[in-house]
């Protein structure tokens, strides 16, 4: 899933490109994907595209900007548009030419709609990555734009979601209002406090502290493992027993590996791509996820492990992230 640094890579890459221009319309290929809040709480149900085209039809895009993990579109009008690209979706600018999907000779109507596989309907209309990166090619959602190009939302598992909220309802969804501190504009005296020596509010295991969106936002498998491989802390080191100095350590490399992997746009380890379709170059950096049987970078002579906690994967060094 894209964390904070892809994310806030997609919003640099897209807000000079999208501020200014209209909505003309949308396509979706399955309209779950569209969402519509239905109760003050913030709960969600399917919007349908005839309805999120007239909600947003000839409406100017105002900013776009980042909350956590998510994408948030300010429009003209009462509306906003949020999206969560969840695991394998990412969003994509550029031009797609529809096309007409073929069944086999002897199938019929019903037996192709069943049929499932990489194509989608659409091919980019631009040579290079948006056209020949297989990540790029499961076009699940497409915003039609007032300048002739598209913003597309790639997405091979298709469990991303566009939801329409009035700007007021915007607080109450469930993935906002429990939102904790942006990392990258905290203090260490607010990091600190969060789950510090002196106050034990949080406890639990570092990782999946690092990992809890309520604690801190933005942050997931990726930079957890980043983060505690350059403070040189065990991931299933329990927060209550961490020293100020290793929770200062936490808190200058969070900043220094999101800044960073911003700097080299993001990880496409996975799926994630930027929306000119090309990868970032954070993996080319990677100390510790997906490393596992590596040698630690370190040269300390250890070699990076894999554990499973709470679900996830984590990666360290069994030399210099030593568990107390």
């Amino acid at each position: 899933m894209p964390e904070l640094p892809e994310v806030e890579t997609i919003v640099r890459d897209l807000r000079p490109k999208l501020v200014g221009l209209r909505l003309r319309d949308a396509w979706v290929d399955k309209e779950k994907v569209l969402r519509q809040v239905i109760d003050p709480d913030g709960t969600v149900g399917t919007g349908g595209l005839k309805w999120f085209n007239k909600e947003i039809k000839n409406k100017k895009i105002l900013s776009v900007r980042r909350r956590a993990k998510y994408i948030v579109m300010d429009i003209e009008g009462p509306r906003t548009i949020f999206i969560h690209q969840k695991i394998s979706g990412h969003l994509l600018y550029g031009k797609w030419i529809p096309l007409e999907v073929r069944r086999p000779k002897g199938t019929s109507a019903g037996h192709a709609k069943r049929q499932t596989g990489p194509l989608t309907g659409w091919m980019s209309a631009i040579p290079g990555p948006l056209r020949d990166d297989p990540k790029n090619r499961f076009i699940r959602f497409v915003l039609n734009l007032s300048n002739g190009h598209q913003l597309a939302l790639s997405d091979l598992r298709r469990f991303g979601k566009v939801i329409l909220v009035n700007d007021r309802e915007l607080e109450y969804l469930r993935e906002i209002k429990k939102l904790g501190p942006e990392p990258l504009e905290m203090g260490y005296g607010e990091f600190k406090k969060r789950f510090g020596s002196a106050s034990r509010r949080k406890r639990g295991r570092i990782k999946q502290v690092l990992m809890d969106p309520t604690f801190v936002a933005g942050i997931g498998n990726i930079y957890s493992d980043e983060i505690l491989w350059h403070a040189g802390i065990h991931p299933l080191e329990r927060v209550e027993k961490l020293t100020d100095p290793e929770i200062k350590r936490i808190f200058a490399y969070t900043k220094k590996v999101l800044t960073e992997a911003i700097r080299r746009k993001g990880s496409s380890m996975d799926d994630y791509r930027r929306p000119t379709g090309q990868k970032g170059s954070f993996q080319d950096v990677q100390k510790a996820y997906h490393r596992t049987k590596e040698k630690c970078s370190k040269r300390d002579g250890g070699i990076i492990h894999r554990l499973k906690i709470g679900g996830r994967s984590a990666h360290y060094c069994p030399v210099h992230q030593i568990l107390k």
